[in-house]
């Protein structure tokens, strides 16, 4: 793994770390209240489409699978905002300041590197479900249940597209990307930067249980290591999205899911 990722970022002054940091928040604040926006209207979309809430007959299976479609359809349209938007402002950044905020290439170490993150990641997670399970069942059983019910369906391999890959590209370059870059400079150095991201990227999870939104903080800060340790947003993608689809698989062959 190579060293600091912030090796060669120009050094900037005070006052343009602080304005790049309120401006990064903002645009942060713009781009995910438009991605919901956008969201919201392609479930409403997706209703006039199904038909979902009209009085018909529907075949067996068919309620489930159209209501996993429509958490899909508003999970894919947040994510190609979210996306979107910070690509486009990458290509801007890249233009004007020459030094991207979003970059994927492979780290040092290649794929050894992104198979060992992978591993430390699953290890890391087991070890806190576990102290859970220990303490609170009923945290886990909270937080995976929207999930485990929509593994019933048919359409399940929506929520694992959304999940495995958009969901790790949308979440990885706002919070370990734009706002990673603009908070790193920062007197806060790693540790901030690592607690900050970690801690807005939680609140994106405030529905889950406190153990929950505990893991997903814990998570946030192994990610952030990670895009600081290897200088590159790919191991964090790459990690996130590996441990949100074995998550999903594990519970779509489950006894309860679809394919079980």
């Amino acid at each position: 793994m190579s060293v600091s990722s912030q090796d060669k970022v120009p050094v900037q002054t005070p006052a343009a770390i602080w304005k790049g940091i309120a401006v990064a928040i903002a645009l942060a604040v713009v781009i995910v209240a438009a991605a919901k926006a956008f969201g919201d209207a392609a479930a409403r979309a997706f209703d006039l489409w199904s038909g979902i809430h009209e009085a018909r007959a529907f075949t067996a299976g068919e309620p489930e699978a159209l209501l996993t479609g429509r958490v899909a359809a508003s999970l894919f349209a947040f994510q190609a905002v979210t996306v979107g938007s910070l690509f486009l402002l990458n290509v801007r950044r890249r233009r004007v300041a020459g030094v991207p905020f979003l970059n994927f290439g492979m780290p040092p170490g290649g794929f050894k590197t992104l198979v060992l993150s992978i591993l430390a990641l699953v290890a890391l997670a087991m070890v806190f479900a576990s102290c859970v399970f220990v303490f609170n069942p009923d945290a886990l059983k909270h937080d995976l249940q929207p999930f485990a019910e929509m593994m019933n369906s048919r359409t399940w391999w929506l929520i694992l597209i959304a999940a495995g890959i958009g969901a790790p590209l949308a979440e990885e370059c706002l919070f370990r990307g734009l706002l990673f870059d603009a908070v790193r400079p920062s007197p806060l150095g790693f540790a901030g930067t690592a607690f900050t991201t970690a801690i807005t990227w939680a609140f994106l999870h405030a529905n889950y249980s406190p153990y929950g939104v505990a893991a997903i903080t814990l998570i946030g800060l192994y990610l952030a290591w990670l895009r600081e340790r290897t200088g590159t947003l790919l191991t964090p993608v790459v990690c996130h999205g590996a441990y949100n689809s074995l998550i999903i698989l594990l519970m779509a062959f489950s006894a309860g899911g679809s394919l079980g």
